[in-house]
């Protein structure tokens, strides 16, 4: 083989490479997004949404003590990430839990995020109607409606108000 062939040759292959290099990193990060959307399904976190298309959020979903309100639902969001643990908490991608704050058997107790504990007001379940109800039998709802994004989270006795229904959806 004549070194000119030989040259061109390598030109080529070299060439390619580096467009499959370039073409193999957009690649990998797309991988590497679908893998944590992978593990979060696994995992088992979903958003919870309600009619007005607002979602549970937490402003610091790994601190206690974080406000809980409804904001724009956005599906790359942390603060929106929640699941139900083995005790049928509501907890955070970080690891704290949806509880009820002051007297949580009163109507309009505030909605926090608190460090995870045995308390009935933690443990929480869907109903047959879409309602988030804690073990005292209360459910979890915006404030004002829930028309709002910023409206605050509290809990009420159970009714058919729309600012009680969410909707679980997969991130």
């Amino acid at each position: 083989m004549k070194p000119g062939y030989i040259a061109a040759l390598l030109l080529a292959v070299s060439a390619t490479a580096a467009l499959a290099v370039d073409f193999n990193t957009d690649a990998l990060k797309a991988m590497q997004e679908e893998g944590h959307n992978i593990v979060d399904q696994e995992k088992g976190l979903r958003a919870f949404k309600l009619k007005s298309d607002l979602c549970l959020h937490a402003a610091k979903p790994d601190k206690a003590g974080s406000k809980l309100q409804v904001a724009k639902c956005k599906a790359k969001s942390n603060n929106q990430k929640w699941q139900f643990d083995d005790k049928g908490r509501l907890a955070t991608r970080g690891g704290v839990c949806l509880g009820v704050g002051g007297d949580a058997k009163e109507a309009g107790a505030k909605a926090a995020l608190q460090k995870c504990g045995g308390a009935k007001h933690q443990r929480w379940k869907m109903d047959d109607k879409s309602r988030l109800v804690n073990d005292l039998g209360m459910c979890l709802q915006a404030a004002k409606k829930g028309t709002k994004a910023g409206a605050g989270l509290e809990s009420r006795p159970c009714n058919k108000s729309d600012a009680q229904k969410w909707q679980q959806t997969d991130l």
